[in-house]
């Protein structure tokens, strides 16, 4: 499975293999990708991305809770992870 990311503007920062066992954000700053967030400072939405393709393939559960209302498309990187693991590629955009 690999992972793009695209910049505000629509252009790939970076391609690369996703890991089921890390949430997305931790992947993101393990490639070099900046990310804001603001975790552990009560500040949500910071890491929030646009899931361009393959949201299905991204899991969201705990970003059903209440105050976390996300769109299908959207995803906190924070906490999301992969679910599976296909030959496919999942798109995300940063939405800052």
């Amino acid at each position: 499975m690999k992972i793009t990311i695209k910049n505000a503007t629509w252009e790939i920062i970076k391609t690369f293999d996703a890991d089921l066992n890390k949430t997305l954000l931790k992947q993101l700053e393990a490639e070099g990708i900046e990310i804001p967030s603001a975790c552990f400072t009560w500040i949500c939405w910071a890491c929030m991305c646009e899931i361009e393709k393959w949201e299905e393939l991204i899991n969201k559960e705990a970003t059903t809770a209440p105050g976390f209302p996300l769109a299908d498309e959207e995803v906190m990187t924070c906490i999301a992870k992969v679910n599976k693991d296909l030959d496919w590629e999942i798109v995300l955009k940063s939405m800052y």
